[in-house]
Formats: C-alpha cells, structure tokens, sequence
C-alpha cells in the first residue's frame, strides 16, 4: 500500500470520526436547543472556526518544517522548532485575546449575540494556536493514528460534557463550555503523544525566510476560512434568529463534505512537501487526491439531492424540514470550497503560490454577493453557491499564474 493511501486511510478515519462527532454534537445540540439557541451556537461556532485560521496554518508550516528535519533525522531540531512556537503562540494567543475581549463589546451589538458568550468562545484562541504546533510536528513525522487519535478525543470530550451542561440547563453556556474544555484536553494529548520528541537533546536552528512563507500559509488559510464561516455570521445579520437557526442547519449540513474530505488534503500536504524537497514532482500525488475529493463530494451531492428531507430529518429533526429544498445547493457549494482548499493546500506544499493578495479580491467579491442576495434563505443559499464557483475558477486561474 503506498503511503499516501495508508495515510489517507488512518487520517480518513480519525479526522472523519473526529468530524462525526463533531457534528453528532451540532445534531444534538440542534435537538436540546431551541431554533433561536442553535442559531446563537451556531454563530459562535462559526467565529471559533474563523480562530482556526491561525491553526490550519500554523500546523501547515510546523508540518512542513518538521517533515524537512525529519527526512535528515534532525529531532533534536524539530523538538528546538516546536518549544520556539510554542512559546511564541501563548504570547501571540494572550494579546489576540485582550484585543478580542474588547472587540467582543461591538460584536456582541452587531449579531445580538451575550457579551460573555463571545468572551468564552475566544478562550479557544489559546488552543487554535498552540494545538496546531504540536499537531503540526505530529503530522510532520507522519504520526498520523496519534494525529487522529488526539483529535478524536477533543471531539468525544467536547460532545459529551456540552450534552451534559446543557441538560442540567446551561443552554447555550453549557455548550461552549464543552468545546472549550474539548480544546484543551485535545491539546494535552497532543503534546503528551510528541514524548519522544521532548526527551530529545535540543539542537538550535535558523529558520530562514519562515516569516514571508508563513504569510502565504495564513492569507491561504484566512481565505478559506473567512468564506467557510462567513455565510453563518451574515444570516444572524440578515435573518430573525428562528430563520438564522433554520439556515445554520442548512450550512453545517454543506460543511459536513468540505471537513469529511479534509483529510485527504491533510495526508497529501506532508507527502508533498518531501517529495518538493527531494525535487520529485507531485502532479500524480495531487491528481488521485482529487479523485477521492470528488468520489466523495459526487456521493454526499447525489445523497442530498435526491434525499433532502430524510438527511434533516434524521439529523436535526422535523422542526427543519422547511430548507429541505435547498440542501443541493449548499452541498455543491461546499464541494467546491473542498476543492479550493486542496488547490491551495497543494500550492503552498510544492512551493508554487507567489503572491496571495489575489484571494483578497475575491473574498470582496463574496461578501457583495452575500449582501445582495440576503432577501430570503433560497437566494442567500443560491448566492453562496455562485460565490463558491467565483471562489474555485478564481484560485484555478491564480494557480496557473502562480505556475508561471
């Protein structure tokens, strides 16, 4: 079996266990929760994924660092990497949570969402910054049943003391309250699974060039993540709370294709990346990528289109059956936003993106498609899924003049 199958396969079924669950706790919440509740969950939860833009980056340049020490068996200088990162993301996460916690006095007006609420959603700025420094070294080694391993219990952890507090009446409280404490138990097991890495002799190293080649990490990762949370926080904008709720459904439904094919984005990159720098080329490794991506999107697709009502009402119950008609559109949005991502997953691990200020225009092109078409849920959805075909031609096009 090559080593991209036995990777994609472990990284498969971790991180889609891991998104299971994570979505097991959006079902369950969906349930335990009020229509107007959900909809307030859901828009913190859309901001903490617009915190995990540091994180996939992050992790992506610590994975792409750590696997270059490791093809010359440089532990002692992978360990130097991740205690400097470390370090330095605890003192990036306490002053980005100060700047937040007073953000927050705006935010809260802007959504209508409790001040408190935002504040303890940002606690999870600690762990999307220094969680992926040690996920990144493990997914640099190739670690990946320890990658997985740390992500599914973050996610088990998360679920089942949300259903917990929420049960004893915390509401929506409760429900953070679980991922925030999901995060952190996660987080320690991942630093407890790089044992063997700590107990190595730490061998100091200049890392050349990392500030300018983090920056085409963070704006890939802040594209694609502004855009996958955007359309939730829009809607409790545009729409009544009950109507937010009502879409929030609609969109986590889309996003289960776009995190279910991630791992395979997540396997390629470090394999990728060694191949560039043993100057091997890639173009085959990214090609039978895509292929599992699309089989993937084509099946989830084909299963919303043709079976709308019975995927919302086994997931989220009847009380959403009312976007059932508008499921397909959010699930071929949300297959080209998978494809995005592995185009410039790709691009950052073979070296090829250059400058990335292109993807600032196309996140304005977005956000005016957002904004014009917010009059109901069916054109809001429809306007999503044109933003997405803008957004997937656009970073095509860009990949080619990247090439160049």
């Amino acid at each position: 079996m090559s080593e991209l199958k036995r990777g994609a396969i472990i990284l498969f079924i971790t991180i889609n266990l891991f998104n299971f669950l994570n979505f097991l706790f959006h079902f369950v919440m969906g349930r335990m929760l009020s229509p107007a509740e959900y909809g307030t969950l859901a828009v913190l939860m859309s901001i903490t994924y617009i915190y995990s833009i540091p994180s996939e980056a992050i992790q992506n340049l610590i994975s792409r660092y750590t696997t270059t020490f490791n093809i010359k068996k440089e532990e002692g200088k992978v360990k130097f990497l991740m205690n400097k990162a470390i370090k330095k993301s605890l003192k990036v996460s306490l002053i980005l949570f100060i700047i937040f916690g007073l953000f927050s006095i705006f935010l809260s007006y802007f959504i209508g969402v409790d001040f408190w609420l935002i504040v303890l959603s940002n606690v999870i700025i600690f762990g999307a910054f220094i969680g992926p420094v040690l996920r990144g070294v493990l997914q640099g080694r190739k670690k990946f049943s320890l990658l997985g391993m740390s992500l599914v219990i973050e996610s088990s952890v998360k679920m089942i003391l949300a259903m917990v507090l929420v049960a004893i009446g915390l509401k929506v409280y409760g429900a953070i309250l679980g991922v925030v404490l999901g995060v952190f138990l996660g987080m320690f097991f991942a630093f407890y699974f790089n044992k063997d890495i700590n107990e190595k002799k730490e061998e100091k190293e200049r890392f050349e060039g990392i500030y300018s080649t983090s920056s085409k990490y963070f704006a890939s990762m802040l594209f694609i993540f502004i855009i996958f949370s955007l359309d939730i926080i829009l809607a409790k904008r545009f729409f009544s709370p009950e109507v937010a709720g009502q879409y929030a459904v609609l969109s986590m439904l889309g996003k289960m294709i776009f995190l279910g094919t991630a791992a395979f984005g997540k396997a390629m990159f470090p394999i990728s990346s060694e191949n560039t720098d043993k100057n091997q080329s890639s173009k085959k490794l990214f090609i039978k990528t895509s292929l599992l991506v699309g089989i993937c999107c084509l099946i989830a697709v084909a299963v919303y289109g043709l079976y709308p009502e019975l995927v919302i009402k086994l997931l989220y119950g009847n009380q959403y059956l009312a976007i059932a008609p508008y499921l397909i559109y959010s699930g071929i949005a949300l297959s080209l936003m998978a494809f995005t991502n592995l185009v410039l997953l790709y691009g950052l691990s073979t070296g090829k993106i250059k400058n990335t200020y292109y993807l600032g225009i196309i996140l304005l092109i977005v956000l005016g498609i957002l904004y014009f078409f917010s009059s109901s849920v069916e054109v809001y959805i429809k306007g999503f899924l044109i933003s997405n075909i803008i957004m997937f031609i656009g970073v095509i096009l860009f990949f080619i003049k990247w090439k160049k």
